[in-house]
């Protein structure tokens, strides 16, 4: 006899917190394809250290250069807030 288990699977939810949404939110929109190496682990240490309302206020400036110009200029925001904090 099967268990309920066995009969219904249920798939694992990976339990993330907000902070790593966001943080992989930055490192998806901003590894370049063409550049190998990329400081993904750089990036999430200095975003770790800021609060969730400042990544969520970073993250809203983000996209809206994005929409209103393009993603470069969005990608040299975020560079040049990075060095200045």
């Amino acid at each position: 006899m099967q268990s309920i288990n066995e009969i219904i699977r249920i798939p694992d939810k990976k339990k993330t917190s907000e902070r790593a949404e966001l943080i992989s939110f930055f490192v998806e929109n901003l590894r370049n394809k063409q550049n190998k190496k990329f400081p993904a682990r750089m990036i999430a240490v200095k975003l770790s250290h800021l609060s969730l309302e400042d990544l969520r206020y970073f993250i809203s400036v983000f996209k809206d250069i994005q929409n209103r110009k393009n993603n470069e200029a969005a990608q040299r925001f975020f560079w040049w807030s990075l060095k200045c904090k």
